[in-house]
């Protein structure tokens, strides 16, 4: 209903702007009519997830035809935009490559791509604005996204390197802030010798305890969830047990949520006589699983990976606490 709306309001505007632009004469009346056409695209391939995929391209291609509506009737802003205007388009286009997201094994490759084509385009984009400082911010802006293009492949290909994926965010954030500071900030501060040498060995320090930090943290078990188990309180008929089981499992390996499933396997086993530390033995199959954190900056086709992968981790906990309590003569299983 929304689409529909959006696409009744859009065909409003455009027949407002066509039967106003004999008073206030507005040019580029063709790019108007072709972003509107590219709108109703855009709504239309929301109706099916596979042709979404493609949307990010209709963004592209729609902002480029504003930029060269904007440059037709702003002649100011015309002149900053026409040098650059060679290189808008493949620009977007690479970044909207970037945004492609398909249900394919070869989807890293694609977005390396992006982000490399994004960087090439984006350089020679910014190079050429009309700034003294041009150059060095484009060379910046290139190196972030083939860092960021980097830490997207690597892992992908082996996973000795999927620590690159997760110390992403602290790179791509180092590495600006220190590019910034040495090509525009250092050089303005020649003449104070003594502030330079205080602020790189204000980086220096930052980035070393940054660095051990997310180390620590990396090596810290999250026990906000065990915390709930003590909160989480249970009382089973015997007709509801295998209905709180099975709701339990399925709380854990869709959402990752230990506390319930701790609390009913606890419940049912110390019900049917086990020691404690029986029982600890058993919930220590879950309490020992940790999940794969995901990154700040990850990609949408980064994030389902790591999902699905969290939750095949998840079945094999479970399948592991079944076989184990079979052994023990208890059936667990569904």
């Amino acid at each position: 209903m929304r689409k529909i709306g959006g696409i009744i309001l859009a065909t409003i505007l455009i027949l407002v702007t066509l039967a106003g632009s004999s008073f206030y004469t507005l040019k580029g009346i063709e790019f108007l009519i072709a972003m509107y056409i590219l709108y109703i695209a855009y709504e239309v391939m929301g109706f099916h997830s596979l042709i979404s995929a493609f949307r990010p391209f209709v963004v592209a291609i729609s902002v480029y035809l504003a930029l060269r509506v904007v440059s037709i009737n702003l002649p100011d802003v015309g002149l900053y935009i026409k040098p650059v205007e060679p290189h808008i388009l493949p620009f977007l286009l690479s970044l909207a490559l970037v945004k492609f997201e398909l249900p394919i094994r070869f989807q890293p490759v694609i977005t390396t791509t992006g982000l490399l084509l994004s960087a090439f385009f984006g350089y020679q984009l910014i190079s050429m604005l009309p700034f003294k400082q041009a150059g060095k911010i484009g060379i910046i802006f290139a190196i972030l996204l083939v860092l960021l293009a980097v830490t997207t492949l690597l892992p992908s290909i082996h996973e000795r390197f999927e620590f690159l994926r997760h110390i992403r965010s602290f790179v791509i954030t180092t590495t600006l802030i220190v590019s910034v500071y040495f090509t525009l900030v250092r050089p303005l501060l020649f003449d104070r010798p003594g502030l330079i040498n205080f602020i790189d060995w204000l980086i220096v320090v930052g980035v070393f305890f940054r660095a051990s930090s997310i180390l620590r943290r990396s090596m810290v078990v999250d026990e906000s969830e065990l915390v709930k188990i003590h909160e989480f309180k249970v009382s089973l008929k015997k007709e509801e047990i295998i209905e709180s089981v099975e709701k339990a499992k399925k709380e854990f390996i869709e959402n990752g949520l230990k506390s319930p499933l701790i609390a009913v396997i606890s419940q049912v086993l110390i019900s049917a006589g086990w020691r404690l530390d029986d029982v600890a033995r058993v919930i220590s199959f879950i309490v020992s699983h940790e999940d794969e954190k995901i990154p700040k900056l990850a990609f949408g086709w980064e994030r389902k990976f790591i999902e699905n992968r969290n939750k095949k981790r998840r079945e094999e906990v479970i399948k592991s606490l079944e076989n184990y309590l079979k052994k023990e003569g208890v059936e667990f299983g569904s």
